[in-house]
């Protein structure tokens, strides 16, 4: 909702969308802690101030009491199952709360989960399903919901997300990996880090179209892992790496006058920020404009005269706004150019760096290993038995991953190697995928 009343802020800061920060510090990430408290975001479960241990014991009275026995001998092996290692993370994917106690939540990994909820925008499962669990891991599991249920309860943080694309495609495949609960606990990390790459990468190379309304997918080119880059490939060359490098610096300053024009905690994204302004504001935005750029050259953080252009035009005074505030930023105009590096150094290597390799005289792409290839397929199949590849690369596009014919046919081949692939003809329309999972 925008502001009454605009007033420069001293610092350029925001904790909206993003956890975009300009200390190195700031970007080192618990991804153990990050899991349990989306976990607890997720399945819409208070995090804990008890530790494992305490639950642990209510484990044990329960084992005894319904064994009828006070054996220590039986006890010690069910301990020594599931309390002595990570088998108890292995059973509901609920459990992995414990890797994030209110206590042990470091506040940069919280602030990267306040990204993922607002990717889910309200969204909650259910409990997971037991009808796979065994007689041992049901009592478990019995015992974590009366041991959860006793403690507080939260109430659930209201986010909204800068892409709505991408939060309906996270939401679905959520859903379809709930009901797969032992695949869902093999790869929620990789979910994590996956969706983690989609919202950042979509929205940087989304993040300077907020006049044409609401972000759609946009094409974000990848290689397999396996595969040579070369300079021919001019998808890949115009449209990987380079491009999502050179919008990123674009987030940080964007984000930051975004958030300064509306009211806390009712941030909009910045394309509904543009779609709710009108005339009332008009005057407002402009005395704001000239106010900013009298106190940022009165600190000296422009290197090049910045001038106001009064307008009665909504869309010129934002684009003003936007490139007044990145001007700070950029290495020509501004002296914070560090600092905006920080921010996006810090995301390519602690949070977009599973999809990035650096090819020697090829520079960096955009990459997909084949576990990480092997997810997205069975994300994009879902509840299906099997579909037809090229509306496989639909839905991988729908997500925000596109491949070039080269990198189309390596997947026809890969699809193959696995099994995968149903031919019903010679034609390439009738190629089949199934799933693995």
């Amino acid at each position: 909702m925008i502001k009454e009343k605009f007033t420069v802020p001293n610092k350029n800061a925001f904790s909206s969308f993003l956890p975009l920060r300009t200390k190195d510090k700031h970007y080192k990430f618990c991804w153990d802690s990050l899991l349990g408290y989306f976990v607890h975001l997720l399945y819409n479960k208070s995090l804990f101030t008890k530790n494992i241990d305490e639950f642990k014991g209510l484990c044990r009275k329960s084992f005894l009491k319904n064994l009828e026995s006070d054996d220590m001998a039986l006890w010690d092996v069910i301990e020594s199952m599931y309390f002595h290692n990570d088998e108890l993370f292995k059973i509901s994917p609920e459990l992995l709360i414990f890797k994030a106690t209110k206590d042990e939540l470091d506040t940069n990994s919280k602030k990267l989960g306040d990204m993922y909820a607002g990717i889910l925008n309200g969204f909650m499962l259910e409990s997971s399903s037991v009808s796979n669990l065994n007689f041992l891991e049901k009592v478990i599991k019995k015992e974590f919901d009366k041991f959860h249920v006793s403690g507080k309860k939260e109430e659930p943080i209201e986010s909204i997300s800068y892409l709505p694309f991408i939060s309906e495609y996270f939401k679905k495949d959520l859903q379809f990996l709930n009901n797969k609960p032992h695949y869902l606990l093999n790869n929620f990390n990789s979910v994590i880090r996956l969706y983690g790459f989609l919202y950042i990468s979509q929205m940087a190379i989304n993040i300077k179209d907020w006049a044409h309304g609401e972000p759609k997918s946009k094409p974000c080119f990848f290689i397999l892992d396996n595969e040579k880059a070369s300079n021919e490939r001019t998808q890949v060359k115009n449209y990987g790496y380079d491009q999502l490098h050179g919008y990123l610096e674009y987030l940080y300053p964007y984000l930051f006058m975004n958030e300064v024009l509306q009211d806390k905690n009712k941030v909009q994204p910045l394309w509904k920020l543009f779609e709710e302004i009108n005339d009332s504001h008009i005057d407002g935005l402009n005395q704001f404009g000239e106010e900013f750029i009298t106190d940022r050259t009165g600190r000296k953080w422009y290197n090049q005269e910045q001038i106001w252009q009064r307008s009665e035009d909504k869309n010129v005074i934002l684009s003003q706004l936007l490139e007044v505030a990145h001007a700070q930023f950029d290495r020509k105009k501004g002296r914070l150019a560090n600092y905006s590096n920080t921010a996006v150094k810090g995301t390519l290597r602690n949070i977009l760096n599973p999809f990035i390799q650096n090819r020697r005289r090829g520079g960096n792409v955009l990459v997909f290993n084949q576990d990480y290839i092997v997810l997205l397929t069975n994300l994009a199949i879902g509840e299906k038995d099997k579909l037809r590849f090229h509306e496989v690369i639909k839905e991988f596009e729908a997500r925000g991953v596109y491949f070039d014919k080269q990198s189309q046919q390596n997947l026809v081949d890969f699809y193959e190697r696995m099994g995968s692939v149903e031919r019903m003809s010679d034609s390439g329309d009738a190629v089949y995928v199934r799933p693995t999972v």
